[in-house]
């Protein structure tokens, strides 16, 4: 029986290495192809890179100098509290109330770190938490706006096969590089929180949950997000400002106010006078009169409470103790995590809504 002519050719050892030879230059040729199409983008994202921060460098020097001389600062007063030599146990014993033991030393120590903490520490650590949105606010709002608005976007949408490409080369390095300069900025706060409670590990704790972790880092991108979103749409950059602004700070506020949906579930009741000693880092959501029976009462139900010089409630009814609704330090981590996630995927929606925009809008 005569043999298939294609398996006797395949079966052929000079056609099998011969095979061998041309697919390897096939592959060869298919990866020199890749690798040059792949350089050629990386140069084309430098151009753009480089063309977006020359537009644009007055507003992104201005962010980038915000960001940097927030976290030196927060740094530096961070090194001002640790130089003090305030012990943990010094603040404790000369921050109670009634008659201290403490050493002259103890107190003076403990008094100067409290000033430095009062007049530096707390402000710089609120201003911290809304510096990153700023900054995403800034950069974004004139990053697509003003080009639309001056005339150039026409120019260079004639120019470029992609829109898209065009958006991405602009937004991509902005975005880049705020959230390089945000997480510096997170790791100074936590910084300085660690110098500010020196007992309490900053990312096992709530307070000043907001300036330091994921969460101001993920504020400020889709605060960033929406203003490039507004400036697509509007084609102005102090509208796309006002705009943006409404915008950020109904998303932000709607993550931030959802905790109260899902909170429940990561609550703890204890009670109320172990909730700030024996929970560091604790976030204290209310206080409960809970009733012999377990039920929780508001305290607005009780009128006739009454507090004495050690702390303890009168007027409780009979079983009834006064306690706290907690949720852990341990669990910051995972709530900072959700909400950041949160807003990452806020973000993306509103530059994939801003891409859809811009290809199809027209040139003014």
């Amino acid at each position: 029986m005569a043999g298939n002519p294609y398996t006797e050719v395949a079966e052929s050892p000079m056609d099998v290495v011969a095979c061998r030879r041309i697919r390897f230059v096939a592959n060869a040729a298919t990866e020199g192809l890749m690798r040059r199409e792949m350089v050629q983008m990386v140069r084309s994202m430098l151009v753009q890179a480089r063309l977006t921060f020359r537009l644009h460098r007055f507003t992104l020097v201005a962010v980038s100098a915000m960001l940097i001389l927030g976290s030196v600062a927060a740094l530096f007063v961070a090194f001002r509290l640790r130089a003090v030599g305030a012990t943990p146990e010094c603040l404790a014993s000369s921050g109670s109330f009634g008659p201290s033991d403490a050493s002259a030393a103890c107190q003076a120590s403990a008094s100067e770190f409290r000033s430095i903490d009062g007049a530096w520490a707390r402000p710089l650590m609120g201003a911290l938490g809304g510096m990153a949105p700023l900054a995403g606010l800034l950069a974004g709002a004139g990053l697509v706006a003003r080009e639309i608005e001056e005339g150039t976007a026409s120019v260079a949408w004639s120019l470029q096969p992609s829109r898209t490409r065009w958006l991405v080369g602009r937004v991509a390095p902005v975005a880049v590089l705020l959230l390089v300069l945000s997480a510096v900025a997170s790791i100074a706060a936590t910084e300085l929180e660690r110098a500010q409670r020196p007992t309490i590990d900053a990312s096992l704790s709530f307070y000043n949950g907001s300036s330091h972790g994921l969460t101001p880092v993920a504020a400020g991108l889709v605060v960033f997000a929406a203003a490039v979103f507004a400036g697509s749409v509007v084609g102005r950059v102090l509208p796309a400002l006002i705009v943006a602004s409404v915008l950020g700070l109904v998303l932000v506020a709607g993550v931030f106010a959802s905790e109260n949906v899902w909170f429940p579930g990561q609550t703890e009741i204890v009670d109320a006078r172990a909730a700030s000693t024996g929970f560091p880092g604790a976030y204290v959501l209310d206080q409960k009169v809970q009733l012999a029976s377990g039920e929780l009462k508001s305290l607005m139900d009780f009128n006739n409470l009454d507090w004495d010089a050690n702390g303890n409630v009168r007027g409780l009814p009979e079983g009834a103790a006064l306690v706290a609704l907690i949720i852990p330090g341990t669990r910051h981590p995972f709530v900072d995590e959700v909400e950041a996630a949160a807003m990452g995927v806020m973000a993306v929606c509103l530059l994939a809504a801003a891409a859809f925009v811009v290809r199809r809008r027209r040139p003014y």
